[in-house]
């Protein structure tokens, strides 16, 4: 009995001891189940920000607009900034283009002259022509300012292969020739509403065009064509032949032809005009003059000998 009672009282000391670590334990356990459940939330909050993160971008991105065409920003620039009296919508097509118009202002009517920008330049291009088309309505010229289409997208071809180069850049000129080929035809017949001859006067990549185009049997030019700074805008590995093929086609055309550079101008032009000069002489071409202005600002004609020499090769030929 008494062993029995000693034991009890021994067992019983140990109860409390006993009772506390069972506590801890459950203490552990509890906080080890609220680390999980925090862990989880936490997850499931990045997850659902995530989420709203990508859907918010999706959200931004399909409301972000595409950005505009240089060439309809031109446009959209001359109808808000010009009078209205001297825009009118030329329809090709489906496609509609800006011309600018203004009447001579001259007791005499001599004719219309064609303003062709280059293919990166406005209507209003400071360089020559809207100098041009402000001053020689004063001369007895009704002048119509073309808005052309910016050059097609990726060229000159950038591709390492010559033969892919070569057929990208055949594939870009033909498709942008069928719109030139139609808008210079809607203009020319324009020009036939007003009385006198019709001269064309063109700038950099789109004279080449042009010389091409009225070098067609089908196609009828117009009486007198100027050349401002002009060159094929090619590859380098291309630029010879191409610009030779373009002299030879100037040299063989039968009309009247003003050929203008700058001293300080685009370096093919200078490059390529030896060239020209030299083919036209060769093959005897009459009505033709090549002359080099001197300019302070590159690309930027020096407005009075411009104009001094437009009009002296003008009267030279007759008109």
């Amino acid at each position: 009995m008494q062993f029995n009672h000693i034991f009890f009282i021994s067992l019983l000391s140990f109860m409390p001891l006993m009772t506390m670590a069972q506590q801890q334990d459950a203490q552990k356990s509890e906080q080890t189940t609220q680390q999980q459940a925090s862990q989880k939330e936490n997850e499931q909050n990045k997850a659902s920000s995530t989420s709203e993160n990508i859907s918010s971008a999706e959200k931004n991105a399909i409301k972000q607009p595409m950005p505009i065409k240089t060439s309809t920003l031109q446009k959209q620039d001359l109808k808000h900034y010009l009078a209205k009296e001297h825009i009118s919508p030329l329809l090709v097509g489906p496609t509609e283009y800006v011309t600018l118009v203004k009447n001579y202002t001259n007791a005499n009517s001599k004719g219309v002259a064609i303003l062709l920008p280059d293919w990166q330049q406005g209507a209003t291009n400071p360089k020559a022509i809207n100098f041009l088309a402000n001053t020689l309505p004063d001369h007895g010229w009704t002048t119509i300012s073309i808005q052309p289409n910016n050059k097609p997208d990726n060229y000159p071809s950038v591709a390492i292969k010559t033969s892919e180069k070569v057929e990208a850049n055949k594939k870009a000129i033909k498709t942008y020739k069928e719109g030139f080929s139609s808008l210079i035809q809607a203009v020319m017949n324009k020009a036939k509403e007003y009385p006198g001859i019709v001269i064309i006067i063109s700038q950099g990549m789109h004279s080449t065009l042009l010389v091409d185009l009225f070098n067609q049997e089908n196609y009828e030019p117009a009486n007198a064509v100027i050349l401002l700074s002009s060159y094929v805008d090619t590859s380098a590995e291309f630029a010879f032949k191409e610009n030779k093929l373009f002299a030879e086609q100037l040299a063989m055309s039968e009309y009247p032809v003003l050929d203008l550079l700058l001293k300080n101008d685009h370096p093919q032009t200078i490059t390529y005009a030896k060239q020209r000069k030299s083919i036209a002489e060769q093959e005897m071409k009459v009505y033709y003059r090549q002359r080099q202005l001197n300019n302070t600002v590159t690309g930027y004609y020096p407005e009075t000998e411009l104009l001094s020499q437009i009009r002296s090769w003008l009267k030279a030929v007759g008109w």
